[in-house]
């Protein structure tokens, strides 16, 4: 019997300034219903500031790309090990959960880090417009949902036809 070797995947994000302008809308909108309600002046700043400080940090670290710890690279091996890549270069290796959702448009990739001791950051989200390869996408989603050895199939039942 062969063995198939099944060549390795490598997803290159980049900043992608169509969900910047998603986050930034959906932030204005949110800052319009709490300008609407009837808190008081200061609940309203400090709900206000929050989403602001929020919005700021999310757009650094998951769209623009720009903060130390944003993921810049995912790669499966073709031996079907998952590593993620941060600017300051660090690779942890990954397993996915089961968690994770993948559709044409957006992936989230749900994991758990085997070498590091704390759990901060252990989801990525992934769109069409943030990487550099639509075909390597591609093959990352397809690998998610068939390729995972993780996945429980269910069963086929035998059912006795009626002769």
């Amino acid at each position: 019997m062969k063995t198939r070797i099944v060549p390795a995947i490598h997803v290159a994000l980049q900043p992608s300034y169509l969900i910047l302008g998603c986050y930034v809308f959906v932030s204005i909108l949110s800052l319009l219903s709490v300008l609407q309600t009837s808190f008081s002046i200061l609940l309203k700043c400090v709900i206000v500031c929050a989403v602001i400080i929020a919005t700021i940090y999310t757009i650094l670290q998951d769209v623009l790309l720009r903060l130390p710890w944003s993921w810049k690279l995912v790669e499966v091996t073709s031996q079907g090990k998952v590593r993620v890549h941060n600017q300051r270069g660090e690779l942890f290796e990954v397993v996915p959960l089961a968690s994770s959702v993948s559709h044409p448009w957006l992936t989230i990739l749900r994991f758990k880090r085997l070498t590091y001791q704390h759990e901060w950051r252990n989801s990525l989200m992934l769109t069409a417009w943030q990487v550099r390869d639509p075909q390597q996408f591609r093959k990352l989603r397809v690998w998610l949902n068939w390729g995972r050895a993780d996945k429980k199939h269910q069963p086929l039942v035998d059912v006795a036809l009626p002769e």
